[in-house]
């Protein structure tokens, strides 16, 4: 099942956010997520949240109050929900602005899911972030996305090799402390990104 999770983060430009809505089957807003869904027009499913920041909203599907004294942020109680009833795919919309702890909490979860053995992705108007745990994996080059970058979770990223993208690389060393692997570009259809030791963040993005 492919879930959509509508965060609660600044956002005003929602056509992206309209596009995958209608390639999910099932959407989850976390607590002020309802105002960026009523925006573009969408019913979600499910609201999760404990509505700390405003008033519970009013709509009209299954709402599940959280107490503010807890341990997750609602966006985690969000993807536990979703995996709890089947998500096997989950897509984060509305979760790169405001604040920068709640943007890198956000973009942890990503980590998560992987460790759950469930695909997922975050996507804001501009950037589309999935997580690459190590070993080789393949990407298809999209057209709507001009860059691509790596950037590594750990201290240092061993055996790092590139094929298919402009500036390739072969059994590299890439360092959190100077990533160099930032600004690269596909040059084939397909490209490879393959990892021996570490995990990063593999991130699509395009200029305004």
């Amino acid at each position: 099942m492919n879930v959509l999770i509508v965060a609660s983060a600044p956002e005003t430009e929602y056509d992206y956010v309209r596009e995958l809505a209608g390639q999910a089957d099932y959407i989850i807003c976390a607590d002020g997520g309802t105002r960026h869904a009523a925006a573009c027009g969408i019913q979600p499913d499910l609201v999760v949240g404990d509505f700390d920041s405003g008033k519970r909203p009013d709509v009209d599907t299954e709402t599940i109050t959280l107490k503010p004294e807890k341990d997750d942020s609602d966006l985690m109680c969000c993807t536990r929900e979703a995996l709890k009833r089947g998500a096997d795919a989950i897509t984060y919309v509305c979760a790169s602005g405001g604040r920068i702890d709640h943007f890198l909490s956000n973009l942890s979860l990503l980590e998560y899911l992987y460790e759950q053995g469930c695909q997922g992705r975050f996507c804001d108007s501009r950037n589309r972030v999935t997580f690459h745990g190590g070993g080789e994996m393949h990407y298809t080059a999209d057209p709507a996305y001009q860059y691509v970058g790596i950037i590594p979770l750990d201290a240092a990223l061993q055996g790092v090799t590139l094929r298919g993208l402009k500036y390739p690389l072969t059994n590299a060393e890439v360092s959190r402390s100077q990533v160099i692997t930032i600004s690269n570009e596909a040059a084939a259809p397909e490209y490879m990104i393959s990892i021996e030791t570490g995990r990063a963040l593999v991130i699509e993005s395009k200029d305004k």
